[in-house]
């Protein structure tokens, strides 16, 4: 089993530096200020701070140029961790810790390709940018390539897909090992050539970038490719030198890690997919502690409130609100219980009025008595389109049992719902989200993606889903619903 007393190797020994407590009374700002040249006063400067990964929320910290193309402002921050600078669309990645100064200077022609660092976090930032070069990261998730362990999805840049694809075991690690030792080197020598302008704070977060981005890709290699590469288990050994608890909350490579650790830990002990979540935050209790036990616990049940696996994260929702050490955690899942307590099985649906497809004034409290398959789609979402073709099938059978069907399309524009159902008359009743005489539906049931759907039973209140969504899985749980 492992556990934070692994030791460390030397491309390590800058993880573990200083212990941070996240609590309210310690969210400092940090101060950015500058000069665009080449720009116009009034353009808009932009301080992106992510930090859903703690409390479920990201800030946005604005200001506008003045007559000479300056500016300044402070970014709130929770943890030491990389913010972004946001100018005319372009994105710059800098490492900003709570009560830092930067200054930096650019054109607005070469941002962000050429910007000049001072203040506090200047030397920071410009070694940032030289291992950022050195090491490209794509911020763009979309980009990425997804791979499954267990129920827990991973993300991996094509180029380092490529060579887990090409690459046996010894040549894929000895890849990855001369990453991390050049970087180790590149900052190891910026230290010799700078002594004492990195900030502890840096260097920290730092290494656990540097280690963790191996160490994650490691392990994602070793379970994606296990059957092509005929991978051994004692490939694994290499995370005897990942320590799986850390400070560095604020790197996304060890948070990456973390997840996928503990993703396959639970897939090794073969879990049903139904207990997954549960499965991994009780294993959580056993092999972590500190913040990494407050972040994983909280975004297991996120995750998992997400997934709508409402009955068996209840009890665990309770557990970490007596339990967490971490305050500033609660947030993150009690915004979104307060979110999904609503939708929860038993719980009254909302009502509304909206006209339908063919202008008829349509009330959900009109249906009681009857079971309501209500079915959230959009014209550009080719999934939903499959699953209303395949429900259709089932509409005269689901019709006869009592099942009103409706479906609830969140496009923008009516003329584009109108020209989808033109082309694909799809059976049941037709209601655009935005036409809500009220609020908009989407809004008011929670619904931020698509295809998602709920089943309201005959007193009007929500039923029990089915954890898959096949629309054959579906239909069986509709008329399970409807017997009762």
């Amino acid at each position: 089993m492992l556990n934070s007393t692994f030791r460390l190797p030397h491309t390590a020994k800058f993880l573990f530096v200083i212990p941070l407590l996240l609590a309210a009374q310690w969210v400092k700002g940090a101060w950015i200020s500058g000069q665009f040249r080449n720009a116009a006063p009034g353009d808009q400067v932009e301080i992106f701070v992510p930090h859903r990964y703690i409390d479920g929320q990201d800030d946005h910290f604005r200001t506008v140029l003045d007559a000479q193309s300056r500016f300044s402002l402070e970014a709130k921050l929770l943890e030491p961790q990389l913010v972004f600078l946001i100018f005319n669309e372009d994105r710059l990645p800098v490492f900003l810790a709570p009560e830092d100064s930067l200054v930096l200077k650019a054109d607005a022609f070469q941002f962000p390709l050429s910007v000049s660092f001072n203040a506090m976090a200047g030397a920071n930032n410009r070694f940032l940018q030289d291992y950022l070069r050195q090491t490209p990261l794509d911020f763009n998730e979309f980009n990425n390539i997804r791979f499954k362990i267990g129920q827990y999805w991973t993300a991996v840049e094509m180029p380092i897909n490529n060579q887990m694809e090409a690459l046996p075991p010894i040549d894929f690690k000895k890849y990855l090992d001369s990453l991390q030792l050049g970087s180790v080197a590149a900052l190891e020598q910026f230290e010799k050539d700078n002594q004492g302008t990195l900030s502890a704070e840096f260097t920290q977060w730092l290494g656990a970038e540097i280690t963790y981005f191996w160490a994650y890709h490691l392990l994602v290699y070793g379970h994606v490719y296990a059957g092509r590469h005929g991978i051994q288990a004692d490939f694994f050994d290499f995370m005897y030198e990942a320590p799986i608890i850390s400070e560095s909350l604020g790197s996304d490579w060890y948070r990456s890690f973390l997840l996928a650790f503990m993703a396959r830990q639970e897939h090794k002990t073969g879990a049903a997919a139904e207990d997954f979540w549960a499965g991994q935050y009780q294993l959580a209790g056993k092999l972590l502690s500190g913040k990494s036990l407050a972040f994983f616990r909280s975004e297991m049940i996120s995750t998992a409130f997400s997934a709508e696996k409402y009955r068996d994260l209840l009890p665990l929702y309770t557990d970490f609100l007596q339990t967490n050490e971490y305050p500033a955690y609660d947030e993150k899942v009690e915004g979104l219980y307060q979110k999904y307590a609503r939708i929860l099985p038993g719980s009254m649906a909302p009502t509304f009025e909206v006209l339908d497809y063919e202008g008829n004034k349509i009330n959900l409290s009109q249906l009681r008595g009857k079971v309501v398959y209500l079915n959230f789609w959009a014209s550009w979402c080719g999934a939903c389109l499959r699953k209303m073709e395949f429900m259709d099938e089932f509409e005269s059978e689901l019709s006869g049992k009592g099942i009103e069907v409706i479906n609830i399309s969140l496009d923008e524009k009516p003329e584009q719902w109108r020209a989808a159902l033109a082309e694909r008359p799809f059976k049941g009743r037709q209601l655009l989200a935005s036409s809500s005489l009220d609020r908009n539906l989407a809004v008011l049931f929670g619904v931020e993606a698509v295809p998602q759907y709920f089943i309201i039973d005959r007193k009007g209140a929500f039923a029990d889903k089915v954890s898959a969504t096949q629309p054959a899985d579906i239909r069986a749980r509709l008329l399970q619903v409807a017997a009762h």
